[in-house]
């Protein structure tokens, strides 16, 4: 007697008849993704370059799409990286005019502040002897000796 007569009479079911019920599911399944396939061929047949034109006019309208999020995603942290790039320019200028002054004043160098009230001071000077030379009277020209 056959092993799958014996099963039978003792009341198992062989493993090979088992899977044959999920091996017609898979077969079944797998022929269904096959029939959509042909038939997503023949509608595209059908439709000839009409709709392969559409899908390409699809295609561009989604890149389109993502190239205007992408820029703008793009442009946007350009500006910030531009802003925190700024700042820390500044920063740095300012850590850097500090130090270049310090090193000026060690020397004994005036730095631009000093300098710029240095330079505002001889003008008010300039100002009040030039007020003061036109109250006093004239003087002869050769009387006044050339450093005096």
């Amino acid at each position: 007697m056959s092993d799958d007569n014996q099963n039978e009479k003792e009341g198992r079911v062989s493993p090979l008849k088992a899977l044959s019920g999920a091996s017609r599911d898979i077969r079944k399944y797998t022929h269904q993704i096959w029939l959509a396939g042909l038939g997503a061929f023949a509608r595209a047949e059908e439709e000839g370059s009409g709709f392969f034109d559409a899908l390409v006019e699809a295609g561009r309208e989604v890149e389109r799409q993502t190239k205007d999020k992408t820029e703008s995603r793009v442009e946007e942290i350009k500006e910030r990286v531009r802003h925190h790039t700024g700042e820390t320019m500044d920063k740095m200028e300012k850590a850097f005019d500090d130090r270049f002054n310090k090193a000026l004043s060690r020397l004994g160098l005036p730095n631009k502040r000093e300098v710029e009230e240095l330079e505002k001071r001889v003008q008010e000077l300039t100002q009040a002897l030039d007020s003061v030379e036109e109250k006093a009277p004239p003087t002869k020209r050769g009387s006044r000796k050339k450093g005096e």
